[in-house]
C-alpha cells in the first residue's frame, strides 16, 4: 500500500467512495510504531471501525480485483519535454485518473511514474467478487474513454487473487505492503498491454461477466457513449506466469 500520508492527501482531495474514513487512515498513520493492541484500543477509544486493522496490522489475507494503468508509449512522448511541461502533464493525468478511482470506490495502490496500480477490494470495499469486477469495470472503462483522443491514451491490465498486507517492522514508516502472486502476474499483464483496451488473462472470471461483452457502455461521468470489442485469445509469453493466453477488450470509439 501506498504511505498512510499519501492516502490521507488523496481523501483531502477527492470525494472516496469506499468505507475506510479519513479519521482511521489519519490515527493508524500517527500510530503506526505501536503495537497492534495499543492501536486497535485506540480505534475503541475514539469509536472507530477498527475493520482496517484486521488487514493491516493482523495481515488479514485478501480477495481483491486489480488495475494497472499507465499512459501509452509514455518513454517516446516525453522524450523532449523540458521539467516543466513533463509536470503539469502528469499533474493533469494524475487528477483525472486518480478522481475517477475514487468515485467507483476504489484506492491507490502505488504510483510508479505515470504508472497507477489501484485496488476494488478489503479492507476499502466490501462486496462479492462479481460486485468488484463490477466495479473495476466501470472504473476502467471511465479512464479508458476520459483518455481516449488526448495525449494521455492509456492502457490498463486487470487482474484478481489473494493477497496479503503485509507492515515491516523494522521501518518506522507509515506503510504497508500488500504482497502475492497476483502483483507479478498483473505487473506482466500490464508489460503487454494494448492501448484503449482493458486486459486480462484468458482465465479470469471477468471474461464470462455481462459487462465484459462487445456493444455499447454507458459508464462515464459525461454521459460518453463507448463501443468496447473483445478480442480472441492472444498468445504471450510471460516470465513467471502460468498462463500463455491474454485477451484484449478495446474501446474502439466514443460518441
Amino acid at each position: 500500500m501506498p504511505n498512510l500520508l499519501q492516502i490521507q492527501a488523496f481523501r483531502e482531495k477527492y470525494a472516496a467512495k469506499t468505507i475506510v474514513s479519513r479519521n482511521e487512515i489519519k490515527l493508524l498513520a500517527e500510530n503506526f510504531s505501536k503495537p497492534t493492541h495499543a492501536i486497535k484500543s485506540l480505534f475503541v477509544q475514539r469509536g472507530l471501525d477498527d475493520h482496517i486493522i484486521d488487514y493491516f496490522e493482523s495481515q488479514k489475507s485478501a480477495n481483491i480485483v486489480l488495475l494497472f494503468i499507465d499512459i501509452t508509449d509514455f518513454s517516446s512522448k516525453c522524450r523532449s519535454w523540458p521539467n516543466s511541461t513533463l509536470s503539469t502533464y502528469l499533474d493533469d493525468y494524475y487528477d483525472k485518473v486518480i478522481k475517477l478511482i475514487y468515485h467507483h470506490g476504489g484506492e491507490v495502490e502505488k504510483i510508479i511514474g505515470d504508472g497507477i496500480i489501484c485496488m476494488f477490494g478489503e479492507p476499502f470495499l466490501t462486496g462479492t467478487k462479481a460486485h468488484l469486477f463490477q466495479t473495476a469495470d466501470a472504473c476502467a472503462k471511465d479512464i479508458i474513454v476520459e483518455a481516449k483522443g488526448s495525449s494521455r491514451e492509456v492502457k490498463i491490465a486487470l487482474h484478481d487473487g489473494e493477497i496479503m498486507y503485509y507492515k515491516n517492522k523494522s521501518e518506522n514508516f507509515p506503510e504497508y505492503t500488500m504482497i502475492g502472486k497476483p502483483l507479478t502476474e498483473l505487473f506482466r499483464l500490464e508489460s503487454v498491454a494494448t492501448n484503449n483496451s482493458i486486459n486480462y488473462f484468458h482465465v479470469s472470471d471477468y471474461d464470462s461477466c455481462s459487462f465484459c461483452t462487445e456493444g455499447v457502455y454507458k459508464y462515464s461521468l459525461n454521459n460518453t457513449h463507448s463501443y468496447w470489442k473483445k478480442s480472441g485469445v492472444v498468445k504471450v509469453d510471460l516470465k513467471g506466469v502460468e498462463w500463455t493466453f491474454i485477451k484484449n477488450f478495446t474501446c474502439t470509439y466514443k460518441t
